[in-house]
């Protein structure tokens, strides 16, 4: 590569950082990793009550449901997983006294899961370890500069710009 090449060279890339497009690519990075952060505290915490976050997300959807439950085939649409291992889950967490079934009427094949008072605990308490994790890791932040964060991760990833719609 001649020296007039590689200068041309140096001076593109140069000229593709000093773009506008490493500012989103810096929010971007950094959203990232805080959410991997948060991710990771939210999943310790689970791990302390010995659920998986799955199992979290099958227990949160069965609680919200109310005391009719939901049925099972919609919560494996809900939590996004094969029905064979919501099936699996729901034996394990039933085993465990966190969850109840029902079978309905006429068939029996559709079957009710509902939460245990027991199931109605390990949650509210697993949600409150999740929020004193998250809570000491935000600790480490700065207020004003959350905000302002928010306000970029809402614009690079919905294009929208609240500050000018007043909403921050």
């Amino acid at each position: 590569m001649t020296l007039a090449a590689k200068a041309e060279s140096e001076v593109r890339t140069n000229d593709f950082f000093q773009d506008a497009t490493i500012d989103d690519l810096r929010l971007a990075a950094m959203f990232r990793r805080g959410f991997r952060q948060a991710m990771i505290q939210i999943n310790r915490s689970l791990a302390h009550h010995d659920l998986s976050p799955l199992q979290y997300h099958l227990l949160l959807e069965a609680g919200a449901a109310g005391t009719e439950g939901c049925v099972q085939g919609d919560l494996a649409e809900l939590i996004q997983a094969p029905e064979a291992r919501v099936s699996l889950m729901v034996h394990e967490l039933n085993a465990r006294g966190l969850v109840r079934t029902l079978r309905c009427a006429p068939d029996r094949r559709m079957v009710r899961v509902g939460l245990t008072e027991a199931g109605c605990r390990i949650v509210e308490a697993a949600l409150h370890a999740q929020r004193a994790a998250l809570h000491q890791m935000a600790l480490d932040f700065d207020v004003p500069g959350v905000a302002q964060m928010l306000r970029g991760a809402v614009q690079l990833y919905l294009g929208v710009d609240i500050a000018e719609e007043g909403r921050f």
